[in-house]
Formats: C-alpha cells, sequence, structure tokens
C-alpha cells in the first residue's frame, strides 16, 4: 500500500489538532496518544509535524478543520487505504481524554461522512 503523500498527512495532522482542541484546549494526554501512534507508525511524522505546527499557532479548531478536510475530499482515492489508520487515531485521542464529548463526537462523524461520500472525478 502506499504511503499518503505528504499534503494528507499534514491535512491528517490539522484534523487532529481540531479534534484534540475542539474541548477547549489540547490536553497533555492526547499529545502522548498521538506521540505513541507516531512512533508505531515512522512514516506519519509529517501529521505530528502538522499537529505541532497548529498548537504553536492555537489555530481556532472549527475554522481549521473544514480547510483540512476539503484537502480530504480533493484527495479521496488517495486517503481511502489509510481511513482505518486515521480513523483509529482520531478515536484514541477523543477517548484519551474524559472520553469522546459531543464536540468531539460532532467532528469524528464529520471525518467519517466525508470518507465515506463517493469520490466523483471529471474526466477530461
Amino acid at each position: 500500500m502506499e504511503l499518503p503523500n505528504k499534503e494528507l498527512q499534514e491535512a491528517f495532522g490539522k484534523v487532529v489538532y481540531a479534534l484534540a482542541k475542539i474541548d477547549g484546549k489540547v490536553q497533555q494526554v492526547e499529545i502522548d496518544v498521538l506521540h505513541q501512534v507516531i512512533a508505531e507508525n515512522e512514516w506519519a511524522k509529517e501529521v505530528l509535524s502538522s499537529f505541532d505546527k497548529e498548537t504553536e499557532l492555537d489555530e481556532d479548531p472549527n475554522k481549521i478543520f473544514p480547510k483540512a478536510m476539503r484537502i480530504f475530499r480533493e484527495n479521496g482515492s488517495k486517503a481511502t487505504p489509510h481511513y482505518p489508520f486515521f480513523l483509529d487515531l482520531l478515536e484514541k485521542i477523543a477517548m484519551a481524554h474524559d472520553g469522546i464529548v459531543p464536540e468531539e463526537q460532532k467532528l469524528l462523524d464529520l471525518f467519517k461522512e466525508t470518507l465515506q461520500e463517493p469520490v466523483i472525478q471529471i474526466k477530461r
């Protein structure tokens, strides 16, 4: 299986950040989960780099998430093989601090819906 390209990894880092931040603050336990998963998946370092950048900038998760999901929609066929990894990581992060809160569940549902939509390609 081909690894996700840098653009998808960066977008996913933004999604991870939005999920961790949506309940008000990125918790250390969420960061620890991310570091653990990245350590087990060396190829995903760009996800961590993107997450760290967004954390440093303290971006609004409600603005970052839609922008990142647009990249997933545009690269749907490239993201599909990695969907289980991405979703598993998001769920681990959401559960890491006091379980999944409604705001996190909403983002998880939007992520699932976006990647389950059929990808339409325009033939030229």
